[in-house]
């Protein structure tokens, strides 16, 4: 035989090639649009190339000489039949991105983050490396969160918020494998006809499958779920086609949304599907493209055909969703397709895989808490009440904050404490002179007196036992008046002083007289100031040894008559105690509008004097369960 008639080729999980599976029999396959392909075939139980079919081993399915894909075997459908066969279930290679994951928590995408850095951060999550982004026709800033999620679903993932139709291509036949996100065709690349290529059409309408009005939710629960009014005009839900068919609604769940821009854009693009009737046309056609493939085309999923069928007037542009054989040789001309506006679907094949689970049961959901913050004690205008929040980003939602305060008398519990005796010393102070104010001198006159004549009290010559008049001693003797002095006598005239000889005075009793014009005493004090100097000193005071005795109890002092609330630093409208103050509005926010997460929020309760508050904050808030540790 030929390499062409080996329609099966046999690799080990390292792409090394094991065998020919010349005795493959029932090879089938299956092709879906944006769904992982399928395959299966037929060994006799006999055929000792059965050892090289182990689980995870890879395939190579030819039609004819037509390479159709790379496979690789599953574990779990190897079963036996009565007629001594096995039959081997395979399934398209793009399924070993299910054998990584991306543990735990990743978010990705929105502002300055495409469509390619996207499948691109997926795909180098690969422990090792197969698969290899090519090309991507689309651009997009759309948010992505996972958590828990194999490789293959988080990539089937990123397209389906997209407003435009899309397929997935692939290579496989290099060592390393190439992917493709590709805009699906606008032009038909073939026609179906009936009875030229089509043993037989089915068309289905289903109306039972329209939506015109889907309410979207998605990460969270109750209150607390996402839905899409932030970014649709307060509206939870998208409208089509009411006008034609009315309002038909339902609701879409999906968990792994976080982002209400991501959300709307896949609930759009459910709608857009649902809007209308769904519409599908089965056709058993004939493999035209095995007898001529240069004059057919070969129908591969996601080509745009023209379906026509006269008798039913039918023609209509549809994408191949579906293309599948049940058996290369032994009806190796029979093809079936499936044409319908269908190509979003990925979830039903992807949900039937082995090892999966759903996503409710692997996204953490959160849950909502209530959180109280108590205050009390005293405060005065200096010292005001302050409470202090801190909100982590794993605060979701918050639904709830309010203040409720109340004011009561200041109080102390104790009159005294002890305390030690001391020296203590006063602050240093340096001497200095200083000057008084200056005062003007000035004459000042004291009381007037009168004149007169005055006698003294006589004054007797005496000598001890004589009291009478005497002559002092005559003789010789000098006088200390200068020879010559010209002396005035009594009665006139003048003689001159001369050295005299013997001579004698006599001496008379007599008295005194003083005379004392009338006159008055004048006292001058010139202009004049007064210093003081102080010389540099300190002042020491001592206190002995001593105790407080302390007086417990409650001691109640003054309440205030009002208070001023800030909060973040803005200020509040006046409130009363005991009222519910919500207290949203004036948390600071970040540059969404959105509550500051990871930092301290404050509020502040200011008396007007000196008082005791009594306050809560209570909160309700939405916790997600990510990122916390095991103590």
């Amino acid at each position: 035989m030929g390499v062409v008639d080996n329609i099966i080729r046999v690799y080990d999980s390292n792409m090394r090639k094991l065998a020919y599976l010349e005795n493959a029999h029932n090879i089938g396959y299956s092709l879906k649009l944006n769904e992982l392909w399928t395959a299966q075939f037929t060994l006799p139980a006999t055929d000792q190339k059965n050892i090289y079919c182990q689980p995870f081993n890879y395939v190579e399915i030819f039609d004819g000489g037509e390479r159709i894909e790379l496979f690789r075997i599953m574990p779990s459908t190897l079963t036996r039949n009565s007629q001594g066969n096995i039959v081997y279930q395979c399934e398209h290679v793009l399924a070993t991105l299910m054998d990584d994951v991306l543990f735990q928590y990743h978010q990705i995408g929105n502002v300055g983050v495409g469509t390619v850095f996207v499948l691109r951060y997926i795909i180098g999550h690969q422990l090792t490396t197969r698969w290899q982004l090519r090309n991507c026709d689309f651009d997009h800033r759309f948010e992505y969160k996972w958590e828990n999620e194999n490789l293959l679903s988080a990539l089937f993932s990123v397209p389906q918020p997209f407003n435009e139709d899309y397929r997935w291509e692939f290579d496989t036949t290099g060592t390393t494998w190439r992917l493709d996100l590709k805009r699906l065709p606008t032009q038909f690349v073939a026609d179906i006809i009936y009875k030229k290529n089509m043993v037989e059409i089915k068309k289905e309408v289903d109306p039972s499958t329209i939506v015109t009005r889907l309410y979207c939710l998605g990460y969270g629960e109750g209150d607390n779920q996402l839905n899409i009014c932030s970014v649709n005009g307060g509206i939870p839900y998208l409208e089509a086609n009411t006008s034609t068919y009315g309002i038909k609604s339902s609701i879409l769940v999906d968990r792994r949304f976080e982002s209400a821009e991501t959300l709307k854009a896949y609930g759009q693009s459910i709608l857009d599907e649902l809007k209308n009737p769904f519409k599908s046309y089965s056709a058993r056609a004939i493999d035209l493209y095995k007898k001529s493939p240069s004059k057919y085309e070969r129908y591969f999923p996601g080509d745009i055909v023209r379906v026509i069928d006269k008798e039913d007037d039918i023609i209509e542009n549809l994408p191949i969703v579906t293309v599948s054989k049940s058996d290369i040789t032994g009806a190796p001309g029979d093809i079936d397709v499936e044409i319908a506006k269908k190509t979003r679907d990925i979830a039903s094949s992807i949900s039937s895989l082995q090892d999966r689970t759903r996503i409710n049961e692997v996204y953490a959901q959160g849950a909502t808490n209530q959180m109280i913050v108590p205050f009390a004690d005293n405060a005065d205008e200096n010292n005001p009440a302050t409470m202090k929040i801190y909100i982590p980003d794993t605060m979701v939602r918050i639904n709830k904050c309010i203040l409720n305060y109340q004011l009561d008398n200041f109080r102390a519990y104790s009159k005294a404490i002890e305390g030690g005796g001391a020296t203590t010393q006063s602050t240093n102070d340096g001497g200095a002179s200083t000057q008084s104010s200056s005062a003007g001198g000035e004459g000042t006159q004291t009381s007037s007196s009168g004149g007169g004549t005055q006698s003294t009290s006589d004054v007797q010559v005496m000598k001890p036992g004589i009291s009478q008049d005497y002559t002092v001693s005559s003789g010789s003797h000098l006088h200390t008046i200068p020879s010559g002095t010209v002396l005035m006598v009594q009665g006139g005239g003048t003689v001159t002083w001369g050295h005299g000889g013997v001579h004698s005075h006599d001496l008379y009793n007599h008295g005194h007289e003083v005379n004392i014009p009338s006159h008055t005493h004048s006292v001058n004090l010139p202009s004049h100031i007064h210093s003081v100097n102080i010389p540099n000193h300190q002042h020491s005071i001592t206190l002995p040894n001593h105790t407080h005795d302390l007086e417990f109890g409650i001691y109640e002092g003054t309440r205030a008559n009002s208070i001023t609330i800030k909060v973040d630093g803005n200020i509040l409208p006046t409130t009363q105690p005991g009222q519910d103050i919500n207290i949203i509005p004036y948390l600071s926010v970040d540059s969404e509008g959105k509550i500051q997460r990871n930092t301290w929020h404050e509020v502040e309760i200011i008396p007007d004097q000196m008082t005791r508050v009594l306050a809560n904050i209570f909160m309700q808030i939405f916790t997600n369960s990510r990122g916390g540790g095991d103590y």
